[in-house]
């Protein structure tokens, strides 16, 4: 085979995984309209989780009984996940953290349009300079106020059995979403999922892999997320193909 023929078997290929990735998404975002009373715009931006993340993630919410699920990155996640636990009448703690206050001020005021904001806390807490070296990964020394997230732990008395990382979105490095799972890991369930977007990147590929060192967990990688899986659980993937 040529280089020729190569390079259009690769182009072949990534345009059928864009294929397949918007077929997913348009059969996720019809079952997520679904929680809403009436006709909604549901506003996706270039940092929102994609439809088929977000349904991974309420399938495994509901199949799998989480009870306390902490969020990195609030978003539309935020709204859909909220409205999905009131819908669904779940006994869930659910905490959603971001490091722009503005943005989640705008969060929250869909939230109370759909009257969910009461199935979610939210908490701001700024980029500070790492003083905790065992938080760090190769070149990132940037993450979420830690004085800030002191207070954000205290408030969550049980143990977190999934746990969404989507933020910070940006930083100084691509490690920069690393601190995530070793700074919450003593609060971790032994039954415990976690989800980090786009891992098509490589820094987040390979954060999830030096993730997965920490806890031994069955990995696996989605078309835009990847995930880690440990204890008992069904599984919640939301196709087969």
């Amino acid at each position: 085979m040529n280089l020729k023929k190569i390079k259009q078997f690769i182009n072949y290929k990534a345009y059928l995984d864009k294929v397949h990735r918007s077929n997913d998404d348009i059969y996720a975002i019809n079952i997520i309209h679904k929680l809403f009373d009436s006709p909604c715009y549901l506003p996706f931006t270039p940092f929102s989780l994609n439809p088929y993340t977000i349904l991974h993630v309420l399938n495994d919410i509901l199949l799998n009984d989480r009870k306390v699920v902490v969020e990195f990155g609030s978003g539309l996640s935020t709204i859909i996940i909220s409205k999905f636990i009131k819908i669904n009448k779940l006994s869930v703690d659910f905490f959603s953290i971001d490091d722009n206050q503005e943005w989640q001020e705008l969060i929250l005021k869909e939230l109370k349009k759909y009257q969910c904001d009461d199935k979610v806390q939210m908490s701001y807490c700024e980029i500070k300079e790492l003083d905790n070296t065992k938080l760090s990964c190769l070149n990132n020394m940037f993450w979420y106020s830690l004085n800030k997230l002191e207070k954000v732990k205290d408030k969550i008395t049980n143990n977190i059995d999934l746990l969404l990382v989507d933020g910070p979105s940006i930083g100084s490095s691509i490690f920069n979403r690393y601190p995530a799972l070793p700074y919450l890991q003593d609060k971790l369930s032994n039954n415990v999922a976690i989800y980090l977007d786009d891992t098509r990147r490589n820094g987040e590929k390979e954060i999830l892999y030096k993730w997965n060192e920490l806890l031994n967990g069955e990995i696996q990688f989605e078309k835009m997320h990847g995930t880690i899986v440990k204890g008992v659980h069904f599984s919640c993937r939301p196709l087969s193909h």
